[in-house]
């Protein structure tokens, strides 16, 4: 089955987050009319939001499979779920991959803890556990990327960055994709890059989305850095605050951050096939979040047909 595995064979994930059942209706109606409107993306995925230990606040959400059931009446492209490992137990994470496979889901992303020193409660999954359960059941795994989560560039023992983590999740989780945290910057995606390379050949790399969302207010800026722990250089902070629409600055920025790692990739000679995006938004309550997302969605969709093209003719 991972021959097939549809997320394999994307380029441009659509990352739709649940919404809180407060704002169910209006989350619905905005995406109903983006999903209208946008189609250049090639899969749809889920996120598994821990509004307590994520965000540190208590939100009612809209669960993700049932959020998927709901998306996969409005598109019918290949859908990929997430779930935290760690908030269920070996039953529960059962009855969740039958309903992933009931929405014809054959691709999870599986997360660990928010905090190791969080009390989870008893029979908890760890990571490899759930992977190997939902492998044996022909899913597909993978997992998440936090490329500022190693040391800074200097010479380091690889057990004390996120490049040793990716490593063991590829070998002990049999992890074959991954996507990242939002990106604002290249260079830590660089170096992790340039780690794998050096780590396994072509055939053990996973693939990679770089996951991208445009932010179009202040308050955007302030949650990604403060509550999501996303890197934004204060050089692009600047620009941003500064710019006549931060929404278009945004969008500028991050084409231009995936520009540097994609022409990087190929410079070191990771895989091409093997590097995609994942564009998501931060509040799905606002329409200009949510359109900008899929405008920047379809912006890619569009690049890598012209890579295709390209590539073809070559």
């Amino acid at each position: 089955m991972e021959d097939k595995s549809p997320i394999l064979e994307a380029s441009v994930i659509l990352e739709a987050c649940p919404p809180t059942l407060e704002d169910r209706e209006k989350a619905f109606a905005v995406l109903r009319q983006s999903f209208a409107c946008y189609s250049s993306f090639h899969a749809v995925s889920v996120p598994d939001l821990q509004d307590e230990g994520e965000f540190r606040r208590k939100r009612e959400r809209v669960s993700n499979d049932e959020f998927a059931a709901w998306l996969r009446r409005l598109t019918k492209k290949p859908l990929s779920l997430y779930k935290v490992s760690k908030t269920c137990t070996r039953e529960e994470f059962d009855a969740w991959l039958g309903q992933a496979q009931t929405l014809g889901c054959t691709d999870v992303f599986i997360v660990g803890g928010d905090a190791s020193d969080k009390q989870y409660k008893s029979g908890a999954l760890q990571v490899c556990e759930a992977a190997a359960q939902a492998r044996e059941k022909g899913f597909n795994c993978g997992g998440i990327i936090i490329p500022t989560r190693r040391k800074n560039f200097v010479a380091r023992p690889a057990s004390q960055d996120e490049t040793e983590r990716v490593l063991a999740k590829i070998r002990d989780c049999g992890f074959t994709f991954f996507s990242t945290q939002i990106l604002y910057e290249s260079e830590w995606m660089c170096c992790l890059l340039l780690d794998l390379v050096g780590s396994m050949g072509k055939e053990q790399q996973p693939k990679i989305f770089l996951t991208f969302s445009p932010l179009v207010t202040s308050e955007d800026i302030a949650f990604c850095k403060k509550t999501l722990g996303v890197f934004i250089p204060k050089d692009i902070e600047r620009t941003l605050k500064g710019a006549r629409s931060m929404r278009e600055a945004s969008i500028s920025v991050l084409i231009g951050v995936w520009d540097r790692i994609s022409s990087f990739a190929a410079q070191i000679g990771y895989p091409d096939e093997k590097l995609g995006v994942n564009v998501e938004y931060l509040d799905s309550r606002n329409p200009r979040a949510v359109d900008a997302s899929f405008e920047l969605a379809e912006e890619f969709g569009r690049i890598f047909r012209r890579k295709t093209k390209v590539a073809t003719k070559a």
